[in-house]
């Protein structure tokens, strides 16, 4: 199966994506609670507008996906993601206030349509009774690219904040983050050269015995072509 290069890439990408979007939720977290001092409340319900713009992002991927291919789908998601990850960490600052929101949607609607295609890149090209072994390395490689990239991103955020307490630290975990998040938005370029990897395929994705895909979570269906 690993010498389907559509799968090899798509593993690939979904271990991109979860290394540098999926550890995104977590440095907002931080940002939101410990560095301009939300409530949970306050700050569950930021999460909304970057929630709303993944959907659409998850909506928007569709059409391109049908018409100029996954690989195209692909680029479009990972530039659109990586333009609005670079305008996020301008927010990752102690007084920043609303300069999260821009980055915010832009990176939101990047993720999802990226989240669309690489479900798809994953299943193409693999037979009908294949494709759940598929999507369950393309969500093996997913899950351990959000554990490592949350470890490495976590553990460089942070080295700059020991031995401080007070706004000293405040300041310098906006400041780890700020690098961080610059960090993830070249991870997301990374990705998109990844994708060049893939074969141009225009009108591929229409034959149903090979694009035919349910990627599953944790459970649940997270996309279907």
């Amino acid at each position: 199966m690993f010498r389907n290069r559509s799968l090899t890439v798509g593993m690939s990408i979904t271990f991109i994506y979860m290394a540098t979007f999926g550890v995104l939720p977590y440095l907002l977290t931080v940002l939101m609670q410990s560095v301009h001092g939300y409530s949970a409340l306050e700050t569950g319900l930021a999460f909304l507008i970057p929630s709303v713009a993944i959907a659409a992002g998850t909506q928007l991927g569709e059409r391109p996906a049908t018409g100029i291919g996954t690989r195209g789908t692909l680029l479009i998601g990972f530039v659109i993601g990586a333009v609005g990850t670079a305008g996020l960490a301008v927010g990752f600052d102690a007084d920043a206030g609303y300069g999260l929101l821009p980055g915010l949607v832009v990176s939101g609607v990047g993720q999802g349509i990226v989240w669309t295609a690489m479900w798809i890149a994953a299943a193409t090209g693999t037979s009908a009774e294949e494709q759940g072994v598929a999507n369950g390395i393309a969500s093996t490689a997913l899950n351990l690219g959000n554990a490592i990239g949350l470890a490495v991103f976590t553990a460089i955020a942070d080295l700059g904040t020991g031995g401080k307490t007070g706004a000293a630290l405040r300041t310098a975990t906006a400041d780890g983050e700020f690098l961080v998040v610059l960090l993830t938005a070249a991870g997301m370029i990374g990705g998109l050269l990844g994708t060049l990897a893939l074969r141009r395929q225009r009108g591929a994705e229409t034959d149903p015995t090979k694009t035919t895909v349910g990627a599953s979570v944790d459970g649940e269906v997270l996309a279907t072509r």
